[in-house]
């Protein structure tokens, strides 16, 4: 079967790591409805899936990989977008905290891994399940952060930034982020329940998983006369605080800048060689085609429906049906109408620009497309009218790789758009 969509534009200190624990927590605001539907952005959200009372990842065409901390036996379900996948093995890493289960029937597709390149530095999506943000801290009249407050198990994300790589002594290498005020855009931090989710960092235009989530600071309290103590709390700044538990508590000297608490995920990439080893794996990216896309973003019920999976369909309403948020690397539970970014977008609607060439002002149009090598069995095919009616397939085209899944595409209208009002579309086609 050959489905064809077209798109037609026209230009005009003394703290220890509280373990193990580590729902997100965030910086601005305490609404529990708050990032509980996907980023929109393919960072990781859509490869989550749900073990336990936690979550886990799928790693490879039969395991997936969570916290070690959080227990679990084989027979135990991994819940999959609405999919069940029975757990018949599992294996710990040796010296860390995750665990690779391996299940009775193969995933759709999985995530990539990290290369570790990234990782430090990099603005990460965090996703969790933990608890919701409680009441607020103080010392004296002077907001802290805030304490952790109901347990409900709603998956989250947010973001932050990993600033570190240290080595714990038993559970090996970690990624450090800490709980800034103001932070950047979804500043968040961790909490119980939290545990096993994927912190996600952008890899060469692909959102890749680089750790998973083990444990966050504490335990503090204000000093006594003032309050009792907290267990993991999200506090932007600890000074003025005591760090420690039970009867040994360390007092944190309140200087001018804040000393906020940190959470640790499990740094992939330090022991990727063994997690690949008990995959069966080799680093590479699987083939993505429409099918495994759909059980990414759709439960097995919304697959057997076309008219919310099938490629006609537009689920989110934002007017772009499901063939072409596929190929364009969107998301179809994610209402926006993205545009691409010039010179350096990895999804998005087609952009058209006039641009001078050979002496003269030409259209071009910008676009993202599947590689071959990804499987997809998808068409780009782009075409320029001056009348919408007749169209012509071509131009010049320069090609720049992303990634092995995807490559960058910008084509130059033929014909000057000095004179004749010229119009550019894309033609996506899917070979089935």
């Amino acid at each position: 079967m050959r489905t064809s969509l077209t798109i037609a534009l026209r230009i005009g200190a003394a703290v220890v790591m509280a373990g193990p624990a580590v729902a997100v927590t965030f910086i601005d605001t305490a609404d529990p409805l708050h990032n509980t539907t996907t980023p929109g952005d393919n960072s990781g959200w859509q490869f989550e899936g749900k073990f336990l009372a936690y979550l886990g990842v799928p790693i490879g065409p039969f395991h997936f990989i969570t916290a070690a901390h959080i227990g679990g036996t084989v027979g135990e379900d991994f819940n999959f977008h609405g999919d069940l996948y029975t757990t018949v093995s599992e294996q710990v890493i040796a010296g860390t905290d995750l665990r690779v289960w391996k299940v009775n029937k193969p995933f759709p597709t999985y995530a990539p891994l990290s290369s570790g390149a990234k990782d430090i530095g990099a603005t990460a999506t965090v996703i969790g399940r933990g608890k919701q943000r409680g009441a607020e801290v103080f010392l004296g009249a002077v907001s802290k952060g805030w304490n952790s407050g109901t347990a409900d198990q709603v998956q989250r994300w947010g973001r932050n930034v990993v600033v570190k790589e240290i080595t714990d002594p038993s559970k090996g290498k970690m990624l450090v982020c800490n709980f800034n005020k103001p932070g950047v855009a979804e500043e968040s931090h961790l909490s119980v329940g939290d545990s096993g989710g994927g912190l996600w960092v952008l890899e060469n235009g692909l959102w890749r998983l680089a750790g998973i989530h083990y444990a966050v600071d504490g335990y503090f309290r204000v000093p006594p006369s003032q309050g009792p103590g907290m267990q993991d709390a999200a506090l932007f700044d600890t000074g003025g605080l005591e760090g420690g538990s039970g009867t040994s508590w360390t007092f944190i000297t309140d200087r001018k800048a804040d000393k906020p608490v940190s959470f640790y995920s499990s740094r992939i990439f330090a022991h990727v060689a063994e997690i690949l080893a008990i995959t069966g794996g080799d680093g590479s990216l699987p083939p993505e085609n429409f099918s495994s896309w759909q059980a990414l973003y759709f439960t097995p019920s919304q697959v057997a429906d076309s008219g919310v999976s099938g490629l006609l369909a537009d689920p989110d309403g934002d007017g772009i049906g499901n063939l072409l948020e596929f190929a364009l690397n969107l998301e179809p539970g994610f209402n926006g109408r993205i545009g691409m970014v010039a010179e350096t977008g990895i999804s998005g609607l087609p952009l058209v620009m006039t641009e001078p060439f050979s002496g003269g002002d030409h259209l071009t149009l910008e676009f993202v497309r599947r590689t071959t090598a990804s499987g997809a069995g998808l068409t780009y095919t782009p075409e320029f009218s001056s009348d919408l009616d007749d169209w012509t397939a071509g131009g010049a085209a320069t090609v720049t790789a992303i990634n092995s899944r995807w490559e960058r595409v910008k084509v130059v209208d033929p014909r000057t758009a000095t004179d004749d009002p010229r119009f550019a579309r894309l033609r996506v086609t899917l070979v089935d």
